[in-house]
This record gives structure tokens, sequence and C-alpha cells, in this order.
């Protein structure tokens, strides 16, 4: 069910420039149409969160360029706040369970381990986040669409209601004397 990849919009959040660039590199080839975009640091990339990204890839520890950078945590919470629908995708060298579990309880969709399979796993939580983002979609314009089915049916059956009322000649029904 995967969006088009021309409409995938990913935002890559990594102050290792090696492995950015690589990630860069494999996601381009995975997702050839795909608007990618990266960021060295958290607060750089805060600066574009009005634009929106579909599914940002955001490492757990931000702090190689400067001591008092922001962490990814610092950064999920705030992507959570202003642009809940966006998909975060955690990535970091760190095992623990504990980090994997602070990513998810602060709105990450996905917690990936930077390993050998990293960019395969990377590939496989972007389409299921993106399958994800779609279903949501739908789902808020069914939910808009009922809604305006309900307020038609209750001004159907509230202009049937009003003419059996006062034009009981009119809607064939006799009302009870």
């Amino acid at each position: 069910m995967m969006n088009r990849s021309n409409e995938l919009s990913l935002f890559l959040v990594d102050d290792d420039k090696l492995f950015l660039t690589s990630l860069n590199h494999q996601l381009q080839s995975m997702f050839s149409e795909a608007k990618i975009k990266c960021f060295a640091t958290g607060e750089e990339f805060l600066k574009h969160l009005n634009k929106k990204p579909g599914i940002v890839l955001l490492d757990y520890n931000l702090n190689g360029s400067y001591i008092d950078a922001m962490n990814g945590i610092d950064v999920l919470k705030r992507i959570m706040q202003e642009s809940p629908d966006t998909k975060v995708i955690m990535l970091s060298s760190q095992e623990k369970m504990e980090v994997a579990v602070e990513s998810i309880k602060y709105g990450a969709y996905d917690y990936i381990i930077k390993n050998d399979n990293v960019f395969m796993k990377t590939r496989l939580s972007i389409i299921n986040a993106s399958d994800a983002q779609t279903v949501s979609k739908e789902l808020k314009s069914f939910k808009s669409m009922l809604k305006v089915v309900a307020v038609l049916v209750i001004l159907i059956i509230t202009g049937c209601l009003l003419l059996q009322k006062y034009y009981p000649e009119v809607s064939g029904v006799q009302g009870i004397k």
C-alpha cells in the first residue's frame, strides 16, 4: 500500500556525517523519487519542520557538533508537539531496551539499531510508516465524510418531521389529534 515514492518526503537528522551521507545515498537508491533532506543537527532540522516532512529519521544522540546540542528525544518531543502526523523513526547505536522504550514513549514510530542491517530495516520501517500515514489519512477522510452524511440524514429527518407537523396534507400522513 506504500505511497508512490514521489509523494514520499524524508528528512534525515544525524550528526555523523559519514552515516548521514551513506543513509541518504541508500535511500535515494531505494526510493528514487523521494524528496530527501539532510540535517546535521536537531536545531537545524527544527527550522524546517514547518515543511511538514512525512517521515523523519532521527539519531538518538545528536551531540557530535557541540556540547549543548539537542538530543534526539528533545527533537522528537518538538516534532510530536508541532507536527504529530509526522512519523519519526529513531536510529541509534544503543542496544539498550530502555532507549527504545523511551523513544516509543515519546512518539517514535519505530526504533532501529545502527548495525549491519540498518539500511534494510530502515527501508522496511519507511514503507510501513508510509502505509500507516496513508491509512490514517483515509480514515480521517472517511470520518469527515460520515459526519457530512450524518448531518444530511438529520436534516432530511428534521425536514420530514416539520413537513408532517405543519403540512400534514402535503406529507400524506395525518397527525395525531
